[in-house]
């Protein structure tokens, strides 16, 4: 009977393709607190990875891509339950997400950076992470930048972590100095360094870049935990790798990479 059932559920997955049927709605979660790339407003999943993921739908033959903006801890929970299919963009860390597997083709990749507050870096500290030791580092919840070294150190106690939702709040403790030092990824900082400036809330100079730490590629991660809940999810992979590699070669993920920036980015000031 249950072998039954599972055929019954592969043949629903097939009528898009062999009956003329309406694509399949896919349902992508994303998170909801890490702009520029992915965050949520008026409900809507907005950002460069989104942008990314909705011309990937228009590409694909037999499904469409819903995205759920969600709060990314959330996000994990319901991949490791294997209640929601996939989740858009975590870094590649099948050790620390055993639930996560497979990943997706990359569709971008991030320079993981540290940003200080300038009063703590008057002694030089070239060495990453070690001569970082005593200081108070806010990360984004969920995410874990920085190499094994660092968490190492993490877990020593000889690093103190803080975590908050997202990129403003973690740049809004560093500012107000209750935090000594923040890593994300480079262009997150930069552009919301430049909306809070353009709010008031931050001087250029408060905080400086003191090391490269890594570079990251963002995925779509995939439940390995459904127990064949959704028994579509290997074909759509491999549509959605097919649309991914093509839009790279294509150019049409550099496209949407430079208007997203040209959007956020800060309107200059004229010369006087």
């Amino acid at each position: 009977m249950r072998r039954r059932s599972a055929v019954y559920r592969l043949l629903l997955a097939l009528l898009p393709a062999c009956c003329g049927a309406a694509p399949l709605t896919v349902t992508i979660l994303t998170d909801n607190g890490y702009p520029p790339y992915s965050y949520e407003a008026s409900g809507q999943a907005i950002g460069i990875y989104n942008d990314i993921l909705r011309a990937a739908s228009a590409q694909l033959r037999d499904y469409r891509i819903e995205l759920r903006p969600v709060p990314w801890k959330r996000g994990l929970v319901e991949l490791e339950s294997g209640r929601a299919l996939a989740l858009s963009p975590p870094y590649y860390r099948p050790r620390e997400r055993p639930y996560m597997q497979p990943y997706s083709t990359p569709m971008l990749s991030e320079q993981v950076v540290v940003y200080c507050r300038a009063a703590v870096m008057q002694q030089p500290r070239p060495r990453w992470p070690d001569d970082y030791l005593g200081l108070r580092f806010g990360s984004n919840a969920g995410f874990r930048p920085g190499g094994d070294l660092f968490w190492q150190r993490v877990n020593q106690g000889r690093i103190a972590l803080e975590e908050a939702a997202d990129v403003r709040t973690n740049l809004l403790k560093t500012i107000r100095a209750h935090l000594d030092c923040y890593l994300n990824d480079r262009l997150a900082i930069q552009l919301e360094l430049a909306r809070l400036q353009r709010s008031g809330l931050y001087s250029p100079g408060t905080l400086v870049e003191t090391a490269v730490v890594s570079e990251e590629q963002g995925y779509v991660g995939f439940t390995n935990r459904d127990g064949g809940r959704f028994p579509y999810k290997q074909d759509f992979i491999r549509q959605l790798n097919q649309a991914l590699a093509e839009m790279k070669r294509s150019g049409q993920i550099d496209r949407i990479v430079e208007q997203a920036l040209q959007t956020a980015r800060p309107p200059a000031t004229p010369p006087f």
